[in-house]
């Protein structure tokens, strides 16, 4: 890809690096805010960089994917900082304990995606009422969670 290809890209990417940060707890007005941003923006290009065209890029990396990818770099990113900063004493601990969190978080967002890839479209179609469709009746909702609970039994059973 030549260079107006890949700043284009990146300019079509950019709410996915918005999303990656707020994931991180990253806000606009903070002080690593732009530094983060600009650090997406790097690794982004640099992934885009290999591939010859936009097509072969987004045909192997679907937005999950990307957003998986880049959220771990920055969290490791900041995790290096951060031993480079604490160094191996107990406020290293404490830190990494908070930082847990978030990579239980990631991980059963993952199994949730997997799920979800797994229903049928009909069944995607309910899921995705269930979720944002304010207007169905207290019935159907009550049916439909029925229906989910014993699915999503099943589906963390054989994880």
């Amino acid at each position: 890809m030549t260079n107006e290809e890949l700043d284009q890209l990146v300019r079509d990417y950019e709410g996915l690096f918005y999303r990656v940060l707020q994931r991180c707890g990253t806000f606009p007005g903070q002080a690593a805010y732009e530094d983060e941003l600009q650090e997406l923006r790097l690794l982004f290009f640099l992934r885009a960089q290999q591939y010859e065209t936009r097509g072969l890029f987004e045909m192997e990396n679907d937005v999950t994917y990307l957003f998986r990818h880049l959220l771990w770099r920055l969290v490791d990113g900041k995790r290096k900082k951060v031993v480079e900063t604490y160094g191996n004493g107990e406020e290293l601990f404490l830190y990494l304990a908070e930082e847990e969190s978030l990579y239980e978080e990631v991980e059963l967002l993952d199994q949730l995606n997997a799920f979800y890839k797994q229903l049928s479209q009909k069944d995607q179609k309910k899921c995705q009422a269930l979720l944002s469709d304010e207007t169905l009746p207290r019935q159907s909702r009550s049916r439909y969670r029925n229906y989910f609970y014993k699915h999503f039994k099943t589906f963390f059973k054989n994880l």
